[in-house]
């Protein structure tokens, strides 16, 4: 349980968060918002990395909590496995031991009970216990090494001479292996292919803790967000569902709002009107006086509106039309010294097609685009370019290729056709960069930025034949979407690489999916269809350890040790176990319930006794789960041994 307290956080001047008060009631919750509205400083501020100028935040006793922020310096000093593997710290459970034993000795040699004593030392039983059967469901090293992309070869390797993606990893497997009551998690599927996303999507609905994340990814937040938070402004709205909820529900309250800013601004021009007549006239002076201060009044009170971008009124630079066959593969193959990354790939590229280049990062992908781009020659096998073909090739290193000392709106300038010129302005609005923005100097930008500055150049005088090498990293959702339109709207062949399965959903007519080294599946459909047939490989526990496998004893072996009065025993048990469930199943819902209704009540209208009681729900839903799981466990148990009538 987190708890929000009049939460305020100003930069420069600038408020940031304006008496934020709110519980943390779900089990993932998505945190949005424009870049600099204050997602990151809000996590800072909970995980205890930043102060608020004012407020509190309250957790649940002893509850842990993980920050894994969106970009941070690693200081490994182990391996891979010794890195991840510290996240397995037994420090508490041990400390609590000690502290359980040093108060049973107090409570033994004193003559009359303590009763904080005794308070105490139940509170430690209790966390004692969660502890242990937390400890018991650990994901294993193994397991979530192997489902991140680690092989098996790198674990030994120094953590520090891994690349900054790979350290990210390292700190993300850490965290899901130590299994914190609360993780926030900033961005943290910047650096995961598209297999690994899915990995950290089932594994966070499995997770018993609370979840609170900010991605740009939409169809990972569809997936996993059960509540939305929206930072504008310095407030928080909550909206009860996922990213598309979210924006549904929020269009509708934006409409709302622009018909309730209409009367004001109506209710404005009338006061000012009278004013401005009657300021002067003695008999109206005093009125007009009145009228100033509703006037002052109601213009602080304005409702401010989230600027839109605006929508392209002009068409793009096309390119000039080639010929059928853009480009045909045969027999490629390519190694790394021995290693194998594409063994004999054949393909026909035909014009009009959008080719996406999906699976794990090290299968291939980049290297394959490189080839059809003609900058890498295959090891074996012909790459042909058919006739009329203008290459256009993004990658993420075109951002180190822009020019720091020049302004935004000078560089597009320099690059545009001269039939461009006058749409330049309406050209930076189409990709988010406001009147602000175009004086700023390009070594200025952010890492987004910059991408959407040298995606402009890319579709200024646009092949027709554009190979795109993850051109959605460091975007937030809106730039995706103005990306994806653009794409959309130039008649071109589209060969691209991408872990952005909405991205990819939307612009690809064909899949070709990195299933391994030099297992490469071309599939004619699209992503959600191919998933839908074929899935992702997913590493299991027993795979991960691959511990021996021990034959398990023949059912009826085990049946026929079990007499007549030991079956009648296990019948009774297994009764009394389900009714038992029931029993708590009922007690859970109830409560679960009134949690609900409580979260309702205190999202709109702080209530410091409801707040109490939420809190004392979190501790007893907590107690009622683990003892759920225990009977649960136990009638599975019985039912093993219970012979079939």
């Amino acid at each position: 349980m987190l708890l929000l307290k009049g939460i305020s956080k100003q930069f420069s001047g600038q408020t940031i968060l304006d008496n934020v008060s709110l519980p943390l009631s779900k089990h993932i919750t998505a945190l949005v918002g424009k870049n600099g509205s204050g997602k990151s400083t809000l996590m800072k501020i909970i995980s205890g990395a930043e102060y608020c100028d004012s407020g509190e935040i309250t957790f649940k006793k002893n509850a842990v909590i993980e920050y894994l922020p969106q970009q941070a310096v690693y200081h490994f000093k182990g391996t891979v496995f010794e890195e991840v593997a510290a996240g397995l710290d037994s420090s508490r459970l041990e400390s609590l031991h000690s502290e359980q034993a040093a108060i049973i000795e107090k409570i033994d040699s004193s003559k009359e009970p303590d009763e904080k004593l005794l308070i105490r030392l139940n509170e430690i039983i209790e966390e004692i216990h969660r502890l242990e059967v937390k400890a018991k469901q650990k994901n294993s090293v193994e397991n979530i090494l192997l489902n991140l992309g680690f092989e098996r070869s790198e674990w030994e390797k120094p953590a520090s001479t891994m690349s900054g993606g790979w350290q990210m990893r390292i700190a993300l497997a850490r965290v899901l292996v130590k299994e914190p009551d609360i993780i926030m998690l900033d961005e943290p599927t910047n650096y995961l292919d598209i297999v690994t996303i899915d990995f950290l999507a089932g594994w966070l609905k499995r997770f018993d803790g609370q979840v609170l994340l900010v991605s740009h990814d939409r169809d990972f937040l569809n997936d996993v967000a059960e509540e939305t938070w929206e930072i504008f402004n310095g407030e928080i709205t909550i909206y009860k569902g996922n990213y598309d909820f979210y924006l549904k529900e929020r269009e509708a309250k934006i409409a709302l709002l622009e018909k309730q800013r209409e009367k004001q601004l109506v209710e404005i021009r009338d006061l000012q009107d009278y004013y401005d007549k009657n300021h002067t006239n003695a008999a109206h002076a005093a009125l007009a006086q009145s009228k100033l201060k509703m006037l002052e009044k109601l213009k602080s009170e304005l409702i401010v509106l989230p600027q839109k971008a605006p929508t392209m009124t002009f068409r793009l630079p096309e390119p000039k039309r080639g010929g059928e066959i853009v480009a045909e593969l045969s027999g490629i193959t390519h190694k790394f010294g021995d290693l194998e990354v594409i063994s004999n790939y054949k393909r026909i590229v035909r014009r009009g097609e959008r080719i996406a280049l999906v699976g794990r990062n090290g299968f291939g992908k980049s290297t394959l685009l490189n080839i059809i781009g003609q900058e890498l020659q295959p090891t074996a096998g012909i790459c042909k370019i058919g006739a009329g073909i203008d290459i256009c090739y993004f990658r993420q290193h075109e951002i180190s290729k822009l020019p720091a000392d020049m302004t935004v709106q000078g560089f597009v300038e320099s690059i545009a056709p001269f039939e461009m010129m006058t749409k330049i302005k309406n050209i930076l609005s189409c990709f988010l960069f406001f009147e602000d923005d175009w004086d700023k100097k390009i070594a200025v930008l952010s890492g987004g930025e910059k991408v959407r500055l040298a995606f402009i150049k890319f579709i200024m005088i646009p092949g027709n034949l554009l190979l795109l090498d993850e051109p959605t990293t460091h975007l937030d959702i809106d730039s995706k979407e103005i990306l994806l339109s653009t794409l959309k709207s130039i008649p071109a062949t589209i060969i691209f690489v991408s872990h952005d399965s909405h991205f990819i959903n939307s612009l690809a007519t064909s899949i070709v999916y990195f299933r391994k080294r030099g297992d490469i599946f071309n599939f004619e459909g699209s992503y959600s269809e191919y998933l839908d047939m074929y899935g992702h490989e997913t590493i299991s526990e027993e795979t991960a350890t691959e511990k021996p496998k021990t034959a398990a004893p023949k059912t009826e072996e085990v049946k026929g040790k079990i007499d007549f009065a030991q079956q009648k025993e296990i019948r009774n048990r297994m009764n009394k176990l389900k009714k038992e469930i029931e029993t708590l199943q009922d007690k859970i819902d109830s409560l679960e319930k009134e949690k609900q209704e409580i979260c309702d009540k205190i999202s709109t209208s702080f209530d410091p006794v409801l707040a109490s009681r939420l809190g004392k729900i979190e501790d007893e839903l907590l107690e009622l789960m683990e003892k759920w799981e225990e009977k649960s466990i136990e009638l599975e148990k019985n039912s093993e041994n219970q012979p079939v009538p």
